[in-house]
């Protein structure tokens, strides 16, 4: 005679299950994340090698690689203002294996430029950290008769439309600071757009005046070919004591900083985004790394994921405007 098995069946409160399937989650939760990286992970750099967000990117990496956190293959992936690199890893499954070092130009400004619909960095990524914080030099040609920006604007008003400004591409912290000063001055600059540095034709006097990445225009100013004027930053930097910042020279309104961050795919699960964001600024805060920063002119930050999105829902709108207000078009 076979044996009737009765199976009981426990009904939970609904606060209960609630409650139970939190507990399951909480305790489940820190071996998903301690399985993570699984596999290397895919560095995307929307510029060529050399440039300052990919050797941003190899500090990453090797630092990763030092530490054991993770083995790290490097992808430079240039074209449209850093658009489709961002666009790659947009696409890419939210597992954290697929990253990008992007800067303010690729992810608030250039969405901007674009005719089409194009990605929103709060929408269509995670944000991770802003990493690295980067001034520009407002500089001019040794030759140049101004001695501060004062005279500069002096000259520019004197006779309208001679005078000249350098942009290292429509999204970059170069064009909108020029454009910044020209509407805070009431100037009337020409633009000259470069898709190369413009800092030897600065030096002689083809054009007028760049806000210049300090690091790039340090060799120039030490050859006294180059004259620096002011710093677009909120404080004076260790490296130019003697130089004022522009809200000093008179002009706080131009106040655009070049910054590159680490951003992966929207739905990145938040465990992992804080994971990525604390081994980033562990190698940030090494020396060595610290020193091949200060190489390129920049100030490490390394921003939580919450500090990083403030920062974009701030510069999104801000640059949008911008935008429609200059009439600003993709070079």
């Amino acid at each position: 005679m076979s044996r009737l098995r009765v199976h009981h069946r426990v009904h939970l409160p609904a606060p209960l299950r609630v409650l139970v399937v939190a507990l399951l989650l909480a305790l489940t939760a820190p071996f998903a994340t301690a399985a993570y990286p699984d596999r290397p992970i895919q560095l995307v750099v929307p510029f060529a090698a050399g440039s300052p967000p990919d050797v941003l990117a190899r500090v990453l990496a090797e630092g990763w690689r030092r530490s054991g956190f993770a083995e790290v293959v490097v992808v430079n992936q240039p074209g449209a203002g850093g658009s489709l690199a961002v666009s790659r890893v947009a696409k890419a499954p939210p597992d954290g294996h697929t990253l990008v070092v992007a800067g303010d130009a690729a992810l608030v400004v250039n969405p901007a430029l674009s005719p089409e619909p194009a990605l929103s960095p709060l929408q269509d990524l995670t944000p991770i950290s802003q990493l690295v914080v980067t001034p520009t030099l407002l500089v001019v040609g040794k030759d140049h008769p101004a001695r501060s920006v004062a005279e500069l604007v002096a000259a520019a008003r004197a006779q309208p439309g001679t005078v000249s400004f350098a942009s290292a591409g429509a999204g970059t912290s170069s064009r909108r600071n020029g454009e910044l000063l020209q509407r805070a001055a009431g100037l009337t600059l020409t633009h000259v757009p470069y898709k190369t540095s413009p800092l030897t034709d600065v030096a002689e006097g083809r054009v007028t005046l760049f806000f210049a990445n300090p690091a790039t225009a340090a060799p120039l100013v030490a050859a006294d070919r180059l004259r620096v004027l002011a710093v677009a930053a909120r404080e004076r930097l260790a490296a130019w004591p003697q130089v004022p910042t522009m809200a000093e020279a008179g002009w706080p309104q131009v106040d655009s900083l070049a910054w590159f961050g680490l951003v992966g795919p929207a739905g990145l699960p938040p465990e992992i985004a804080v994971r990525l964001r604390d081994e980033a600024a562990r190698v940030l805060a090494d020396p060595p790394s610290l020193q091949r920063l200060e190489g390129l002119g920049g100030r490490a930050v390394a921003s939580t994921p919450a500090e990083f999105r403030s920062l974009l829902e701030a510069e999104v709108p801000r640059w949008r405007a911008f935008v429609r207000e200059v009439g600003l078009q993709a070079d």
